[in-house]
């Protein structure tokens, strides 16, 4: 069952950009509300210039006090490579199980994460929810930000 607006929000720990270093959503929870986007994979032309986007526009989510996340089933080693090639300052996480795009309701038949995001506030619960139609669709920025702005 998918993960819904009201839900706590399943937790999870997962590697960034080594085996390594891993980033749990209770951890950074502490911290603030998290904005959790999920994407299909690194290196295509669609989650590239979404990324961009967050990174180019992150001050927006400090200024809310929020976090930021990013899930794709790619491999650690794959996101480091790309977070450098693109300047990403902001977690690249590995689902290479794809379990959490499973709890969370987003993983698709081919086994990848369908383009979604969730806004979660300080207590683990999810206050937004959106899930793309298409893998070339995108969550205009402005909408991600108006969900922010709910929780303040």
């Amino acid at each position: 069952m998918p993960a819904e607006v009201g839900d706590r929000a399943p937790d999870f720990t997962l590697p960034a950009d080594s085996w390594e270093r891993e980033v749990s959503l209770e951890e950074v929870l502490r911290e603030g509300p998290v904005v959790l986007f999920f994407y299909p994979g690194d290196w295509s032309s669609v989650c590239t210039d979404q990324l961009d986007e967050v990174q180019d526009n992150l001050q927006e989510f400090s200024r809310r006090g929020a976090r930021v996340l990013a899930i794709s089933v790619d491999s650690p080693w794959s996101h480091r490579a790309w977070a450098e090639a693109r300047g990403i300052t902001f977690p690249l996480l590995s689902d290479f199980l794809r379990g959490v795009a499973r709890d969370y309701g987003v993983l698709n038949e081919r086994g990848f994460a369908e383009r979604a995001y969730f806004v979660i506030d300080r207590d683990g619960r999810i206050r937004a929810r959106r899930v793309e139609r298409t893998p070339r669709d995108r969550p205009p920025l402005e909408r991600v930000l108006g969900d922010l702005d709910g929780l303040l």
